[in-house]
């Protein structure tokens, strides 16, 4: 989330809400977990990419 933060210019905060939305709606999925090239820190990574959903997802 602070990759798209710094590459839209978007608050943070605002794309956590966004992900929570979409994730409720079913339009975005946990694709891996990996570290945030950024930070360091452990982080997941999403898609809104319907082609690379899986059945059930890392979340499911």
């Amino acid at each position: 989330m602070l990759m798209i933060a710094r590459k839209t210019g978007i608050e943070r905060a605002n794309i956590c809400r966004y992900v929570a939305t979409l994730r409720k709606a079913g339009a975005i999925t946990l694709i891996r977990k990996g570290f945030c090239p950024i930070t360091g820190f452990r982080a997941g990574f999403f898609t809104t990419n319907i082609a690379q959903f899986r059945e059930g997802g890392l979340e499911g």
